[in-house]
């Protein structure tokens, strides 16, 4: 029985969503550190780096629920009705990841544009 589009398309969503969030599990902090990093030469600096640390804090704070489910599903523990569920809570961390870093290219466009504008 054929699958779809629709439904194609969404396992695809998922499935991309959930290895963003498997690499943001890594790629967060080492981004929110580079991030600061190169703040530090930029004008307002420290309105830059407050606002950056604000930004990967929040994405802590919300996925650290989906990150104990994907830790939960991967050591063996029932977590869901079949396997999808581990990759569903991946995939919000992989949204969250994503949210993130539109927050700090907004944070860097606006800065980017304040400081050639003074």
């Amino acid at each position: 029985m054929a699958d779809s589009p629709q439904l194609i398309l969404w396992q695809a969503l998922f499935y991309s969503l959930g290895a963003v969030g498997l690499f943001a599990i890594g790629a967060l902090p080492l981004r929110t550190y580079i991030l600061i990093r190169r703040a530090k030469s930029a004008s307002r600096a420290t309105l830059k780096r407050v606002l950056i640390l604000a930004a990967f804090l929040a994405a802590v704070v919300l996925a650290t629920p989906f990150l104990l489910q994907v830790a939960k599903c991967l050591l063996g523990y029932h977590c869901s009705a079949n396997a999808a569920g581990g990759w569903i809570s991946a995939a919000f961390v992989g949204a969250i990841y994503l949210g993130f870093e539109i927050v700090v290219f907004t944070i860097r466009r606006f800065s980017a544009r304040n400081s050639v504008a003074a």
